[in-house]
């Protein structure tokens, strides 16, 4: 009777850690897919809005009605920005759970810095500036007229200037969570077993 061992069809089935590293391999990447939709998507919408509707609708609608408009609109763009924020973060605590020990790397560190930062422009614009904005108009500032006025013009100026910098960090978001994506499977990129040596003399 043959007591050697028989290589059967089982031997060649992933093992338990393959079929994790599978597991989180797709986690990873579905994550990532999220995140780059939402920022895709938020800076698209910050560009729609702020560099190519508020322009038309200040200029061919009289005041207030177009500081009304235009202030209706960016708060309803504000809680969406928010929910973006919202998955973001999400995605970012789901890819560093997934990534393990290729999630240390600086693009994967800077990817995470910069999702907190358009959180907190998300939060700022959302919770405080545009409620301010909304307010000013609801007294009846205008732009450069008076004390509210002036408020109101830097209040403007802000929000002007956190939406560029929400436009920059959502491309480079967008950008970051492609590049950082495992092109190899996880259990690859552990440390790889040496080739077995040629037959013959050492």
């Amino acid at each position: 009777m043959n007591d050697e061992p028989q290589f059967s069809e089982a031997d060649l089935a992933p093992s338990p850690e393959e079929r994790a590293a599978s597991r989180r391999l797709l986690i990873d990447r579905a994550a990532a897919s999220t995140a780059a939709l939402a920022a895709g998507a938020w800076a698209g919408g910050m560009v729609a809005l702020g560099a190519c509707a508020a322009p038309f609708v200040f200029r061919l609608t009289p005041a207030p009605y177009s500081g009304d408009a235009m202030t209706a609109a960016f708060a309803r763009f504000d809680q969406l920005a928010l929910g973006a924020a919202v998955i973001l973060l999400g995605a970012e605590v789901v890819r560093t759970w997934a990534a393990g020990r290729r999630g240390v790397g600086p693009a994967a560190r800077v990817r995470r810095v910069l999702a907190m930062v358009i959180a907190g422009c998300a939060a700022y614009v959302g919770l405080a500036l545009t409620p301010r904005i909304a307010a000013l108009h609801r007294d009846g500032a205008r732009r450069g007229e008076g004390e509210l006025g002036m408020e109101l013009e830097r209040a403007h100026r802000r929000a002007e200037l956190a939406g560029r910098a929400e436009v920059f960090l959502g491309a480079s978001l967008v950008v970051l969570h492609v590049f950082t994506l495992g092109a190899r499977r996880p259990e690859l990129d552990d440390e790889e077993a040496d080739a077995p040596l040629p037959p013959g003399p050492r």
